[in-house]
């Protein structure tokens, strides 16, 4: 290259000069084309989307559109040879105006511009004026352009150009042809990468160009910045060469790190960070280079995803396998743990102690089992306690002196439970019961009462009154009695224990007789069921699987236990 020749980026080497040029932006080009075939062009135009879309591209594209003397109106295409198309592409047409307004944006930068309106086209067919970054201006800058945007000369077009369009007033909006561009397919700015990459000589493999598409993020200039930097360096072009111009991690030492952490191993992890971190890696970027993973995971595990061309080879086959190993519900809780531990990083004093602390953390929640893990492991027991329940029994049929009692007790048929009217009365040998035992017969009483829909009773006694005495039936009265203080004010106590001994008499085939003691009860049955669950409550919290999920969730505890009944025991 001589010394009096500049080099020229690719981005602006190779902008597109013609709608035709354009990639991923076809919806645009379509009605741009149309309404100039249809002689319908707007008199101000507004392109928005983010860097690197081809917005102000458009914007000069249409400019010679409008102004081109030898325009091929079949396929709308500026020739590119006359004078102003020729002045455009070099701007230095006096007709087409290009304002910055991110550096322009006071009030009296819009009234030049108001004043350059009424004067004529010099060498154009119409006065272009393209404002950049419109977003920028001031207020009043907005609403000095209000009327000339509304009503501007038969030659006058404006095309602002904005990243912000939230920022622009609607009365703005509502007086332009809007066009949303969108981001550019990963796709198309790959094959646009190779496509440019032969151009200027060299040779840009798939996975390279792929990787590049990748980090680009829609943008087409971003991307074309970053071919820059690759070629610059002049050697071989490959995936190890893209990584180091962008700075990125090596996939597999990062996915060797995502599966120890996974598997739980706290020692493989750390060896295998301080590897990476000696090796001057951004801890910020490798947490997010690991969550980007734990997304690859969660798309493949959930079959979503099915075309691995932004991935090589070897990561592909690492993520396959990791989902393979690892429930959905698992990589879930990866995915929302890893997330709120990378926010710590920046607030942190010391960056690699910190990220050595989320490893940890992360391990340890790899050695509490799933939910899934759990029904799957509860089945297992389940079906190893019932092959042994089986065996148990026949074993106990052969026994003779099997007590015939201690079924009856194991099934649970005394009096309180027995819904069938003719069911047989267990007799014990001492009728008057209390403590605990005479609580529990009492509620299973209420739960008979709550069978048969009486809500109303059932929340009464368990709530309304305290039990002082419980006596069952014998076999040959038949008759049971229930003492009870009645701890409530302004209730028909009468009337609900009537109506008690009513609904459990048709339940359990025998007469109850309630009464209201003066002595002090026990306890309500709302008070005893309470005191359980609270003791259950406290129990299980000393299980280590349990200590576990509280220590790992923050704020988290544990309010109440349900059983769940499986598909196959209903």
């Amino acid at each position: 290259m001589n010394n009096d020749e500049s080099y020229i980026v690719l981005a602006r080497k190779y902008r597109p000069k013609k709608l035709s040029d354009l990639i991923g932006q076809e919806e645009v080009a379509e009605i741009i084309e149309g309404s100039v075939k249809l002689n319908r062009v707007a008199h101000s135009f507004l392109f928005s989307g983010t860097r690197g879309v081809g917005k102000t591209t458009i914007a000069r594209i249409l400019a010679k559109i409008v102004n081109c003397n030898s325009i091929d109106v079949k396929s709308v295409e500026p020739c590119g040879k006359c004078e102003n198309c020729v002045s455009i592409d070099k701007e230095s047409n006096i007709d087409v105006v290009e304002i910055d307004a991110a550096s322009r944006t006071g009030v009296s930068d819009v009234r030049e511009i108001i004043e350059n309106v009424s004067y004529k086209p010099v060498s154009a067919k119409k006065k272009v004026f393209i404002i950049d970054e419109v977003h920028m201006l001031s207020k009043a800058a907005f609403n000095a352009l209000l009327k000339t945007l509304e009503e501007p000369p038969l030659d006058v077009i404006f095309i602002f150009a904005t990243t912000e369009i939230e920022k622009v007033p609607v009365t703005i909006l509502s007086r332009c042809q809007r066009f949303l561009l969108k981001r550019i397919d990963p796709k198309l700015i790959s094959d646009h990468l190779k496509l440019i990459a032969k151009k200027e000589g060299f040779d840009l493999d798939q996975q390279s160009s792929n990787l590049i598409a990748q980090c680009s993020e829609g943008s087409v200039r971003d991307a074309l910045s970053i071919l820059d930097n690759v070629l610059a360096r002049g050697k071989t072009i490959n995936l190890e060469s893209v990584r180091e111009v962008l700075g990125l991690l090596d996939n597999t030492l990062v996915l060797d790190l995502f599966e120890s952490l996974c598997d739980g191993d706290v020692n493989s992890s750390l060896e295998k960070f301080n590897d990476i971190y000696n090796k001057g890696v951004s801890i910020d970027l490798l947490a997010k280079t690991i969550m980007n993973f734990t997304y690859h995971t969660a798309r493949i595990k959930s079959e979503v995803d099915k075309d691995f061309s932004f991935l090589d080879a070897e990561s592909q086959k690492k993520i396959e396998k990791i989902s393979l190993k690892f429930e959905m519900d698992f990589i879930v809780r990866f995915w929302e743990l890893m997330q709120k531990y990378v926010n710590e990083i920046s607030s942190f004093f010391d960056e690699k102690q910190c990220f050595e602390m989320i490893i940890m953390r992360l391990c340890y929640v790899a050695l509490v089992p799933t939910p899934f893990e759990i029904i799957k492991e509860k089945k297992l027991l389940e079906k190893e306690s019932d092959s042994n329940q089986k065996n148990d029994l026949s074993i106990k049929s052969k026994n003779e002196n099997f007590s015939k009692k201690k079924v009856l007790d194991d099934f649970d048929t005394n009096l309180a439970r027995q819904k069938e009217p003719n069911a047989n009365i267990v007799e014990k040998p001492n009728n008057l019961i209390s403590g605990k035992d005479s609580m529990e017969k009492f509620s299973k009483l209420i739960n008979l009462i709550d069978d048969r829909s009486e809500v109303l009773i059932s929340y009464h006694l368990k709530n309304s009154f305290r039990l002082v005495h419980f006596s069952e039936p014998d076999l040959n009265k038949k008759i049971g009695t229930i003492e009870l203080e009645n701890i409530a004010e302004k209730i028909n106590y009468k009337e609900i224990l009537w109506k008690a001994s009513k609904v459990i008499e048709k339940s359990t085939n025998c007469r109850w007789i309630f009464s209201i003691s003066n002595k002090q009860g026990f306890k309500s049955i709302a008070e005893y069921e309470n005191e359980k669950n609270n003791q259950k409550i406290e129990l299980i919290k000393k299980d280590k699987l349990i200590k576990k999920i509280l220590e790992i969730i923050p704020s988290s505890e544990v309010i109440s236990i349900n059983k769940v009944k499986s598909k196959e025991s209903s």
